[in-house]
């Protein structure tokens, strides 16, 4: 959980402000996808034929997800739709089935977490007096530098250890077009409403709070194991399998635990990067839903397991039911 927190807020700073620094591949890399040009969002699928007549198209291969994690609430005759996103690792335009993109552009409002293109979001990459080298030690550095490699490192040394937490949580990761930034061109392009469920700055308040050197020492304790856990919930997200993205979250606190955390500080930490969230996003969507419902993407993880914006939702009245395509 707190490794897809942590993808989900840095890269899209570094999408929005080129801040953040490329990450070295692991040891075997998926093929790089390029992002979508904004004049194919909003028709996703189509793409050029690589033959020699530059104006035939053809559509692009899709692989529906035959289980997307994507629900509808309802409640006073009107329908809001949610969709649990990953932010990277599956393409959207390949990958979502058509019945999220019809229920997106037949909604009034589109809500998502927060604008990634506020200002006050690169704040948080800024540092003075900054040193990983520093405040990792050497034997902690050196494991940094076998990681990302030397000359990553370099390039990073002097920033913030939230910056080398996100590089290691991508790691075995398809580099794919971000989910919720296409999802919130094509409902700029439908002219609708956009919600923000919470402030820019609230959020880069948690990660300040959260991403420190610790976590970054868990990281570097078990690089293949934290790997291995990106690989697992990846797949269970393919497979549509919400139970087996709860259990692989809380197998985290139990890796954390061994790593110096305490049940509490884990706890804690959780419920300031997830619960206290989905609590606050609450008041926003009501209202939304209120004046005609709309279409929510956020973080697959809010919307599953205890203290969920579904289930918290579900407490006030509201009928929940998982939509298959």
């Amino acid at each position: 959980m707190k490794r897809a927190l942590f993808v989900a807020v840095l890269l899209g700073i570094g999408a929005c402000q080129g801040s953040a620094p490329t990450p070295a591949p692991s040891k075997a890399p998926a093929p790089a996808v390029k992002e979508a040009p904004p004049s194919a969002v909003a028709t996703p699928g189509t793409a050029k034929v690589a033959d020699n007549d530059p104006w035939k198209q053809s559509e692009t291969a899709k692989d529906p997800l035959p289980h997307p994690l994507f629900w509808s609430i309802e409640k006073d005759g009107r329908t809001t739709y949610a969709l649990g996103t990953i932010h990277i690792g599956v393409d959207p335009e390949k990958r979502l089935p058509k019945i999220v993109w019809d229920k997106l552009d037949a909604a009034k409002a589109f809500a998502m977490e927060t604008d990634l293109g506020d200002p006050s979001l690169t704040k948080i990459l800024e540092c003075n007096n900054c040193s990983l080298k520093r405040d990792l030690g050497d034997a902690y550095y050196k494991k940094l530098e076998d990681t990302v490699t030397p000359a990553v490192a370099s390039r990073i040394e002097a920033m913030k250890p939230m910056v080398a937490a996100t590089m290691m949580s991508m790691r075995g990761l398809p580099m794919t077009p971000q989910m919720d930034t296409l999802l919130l061109a094509r409902a700029q392009r439908g002219g609708k409403q956009i919600v923000f469920l919470e402030q820019a700055a609230a959020e880069a308040a948690v990660l300040e709070k959260v991403m420190d050197v610790k976590a970054l020492k868990a990281m570097l304790d078990d690089v293949p194991g934290g790997e291995k856990h990106t690989k697992e919930m990846l797949d269970a997200y393919i497979a549509g399998d919400d139970k087996k993205m709860v259990a692989l979250s809380d197998d985290e606190k139990t890796d954390a635990m061994k790593h110096g955390y305490t049940a509490k500080e884990y706890d804690d930490e959780m419920n300031d990067m997830l619960y206290a969230r989905n609590a606050s996003w609450i008041d926003a969507i009501e209202k939304m839903h209120a004046a005609g419902g709309g279409f929510i993407a956020v973080g697959a993880m809010h919307l599953m397991g205890p203290k969920s914006v579904l289930e918290l939702l579900s407490k006030k009245g509201y009928t929940i039911t998982r939509v298959s395509p």
